[in-house]
């Protein structure tokens, strides 16, 4: 939401349903908090939220949002019981979904993921010269773009286990190359004429946490490897269009498996099939504040409140598994 106030225009160019909210990060937008129907708390930051206690009128809904992991931020929800009557965060579970990306079936327009729901068409093989033709143009094998050089998913333990066996170029901080963050544009046309896969590993191994890490990247012809918390990536992407970590039963069988695809143009081609019929939407804010609206006008007729006795439970650091893949 890049206003201070949206609304009934908003919701309407997105074909939103409903149209009756109008959304605000200015807390003095109504004169006093009390008047609003609902407040979103992000709680990705601790924050002191007396006021906000003395000012709660009956029926008012209360929010939390999140998109970090748990590891970094669930210690900021040690709240008083009931506080929370919504979730809002990249969870499948969550009751209004906001996830880092969407894909969109490009014929009907349709978000398809992420979703419990979610229906894939079946993968096929790729016969675009101009596709086969960017492939033949790549010289390396693997990057990894990255800032934080320790991880709680002891990411960069897997990536030193998979070096000994292909070579990853490593940009930021925690490697030998670079590529200005100020010109993302220019990394990712590097990665998409130069490599044949990236690197997408989650600093924390967490229920249903995938970031943009994965999602900026598949707009380009670069295959993603996977290291995350989602248990089913259909949920996620479409099948044939990344390689999971967990998929295979040691390092050695991952890099044996790259190598395969590394010298089999017509296979690594058929990881983009799915570009033909979806593609992602990089702005999944304008879909999350719909259904946002939605929800709350569902509650409206509703006797009473849905309260979360203790949402730091639900969120808790416990449901990641920062050991997952043995190294």
């Amino acid at each position: 939401m890049d206003k201070e106030v949206q609304g009934e225009e908003y919701l309407k160019d997105m074909n939103c349903p409903v149209t009756n909210c109008i959304f605000s990060h200015n807390r003095k937008y109504l004169p006093s908090l009390s008047d609003y129907d609902a407040i979103v708390f992000h709680v990705a930051q601790p924050m002191d939220v007396k006021d906000v206690l003395r000012s709660r009128k009956d029926n008012q809904i209360y929010i939390m949002a999140n998109q970090e992991s748990p590891v970094h931020t669930a210690h900021n929800l040690k709240r008083d019981n009931n506080f929370f009557n919504m979730t809002f965060t990249y969870r499948l579970d969550s009751d209004i979904l906001f996830p880092y990306a969407t894909i969109m079936d490009i014929k009907s327009g349709v978000i398809v993921a992420p979703s419990r729901n979610a229906n894939w068409m079946e993968p096929e093989n790729v016969t675009d010269p101009r596709i086969l033709n960017i492939i033949k143009s790549k010289s390396k094998m693997a990057a990894w773009f990255v800032s934080r050089c320790k991880s709680f998913s002891n990411r960069e333990v897997l990536t030193q286990k998979l070096q000994q066996f292909i070579n990853i170029d490593i940009y930021g901080k925690c490697g030998n190359h670079s590529c200005p963050r100020t010109d993302q544009n220019q990394c990712l046309d590097m990665l998409n004429s130069t490599y044949k896969f990236y690197l997408a590993f989650e600093n924390s191994i967490c229920t249903d946490y995938m970031t943009e890490k994965v999602f900026l990247n598949m707009d380009n012809y670069v295959i993603p490897i996977l290291y995350n918390g989602v248990t089913d990536m259909q949920h996620f992407l479409p099948p044939k269009s990344y390689i999971n970590v967990n998929d295979f039963n040691s390092i050695e069988e991952l890099a044996n498996y790259l190598k395969f695809l590394d010298i089999n143009p017509q296979e690594y081609a058929n990881y983009f099939w799915w570009k033909k019929y979806y593609k992602i939407d990089n702005n999944p804010y304008p879909n999350s504040y719909c259904k946002m609206c939605m929800k709350l006008n569902e509650w409206d007729v509703e006797a009473k409140r849905q309260q979360y006795v203790d949402v730091a439970k639900w969120y808790n650091y416990k449901t990641c598994n920062n050991k997952r893949v043995n190294f």
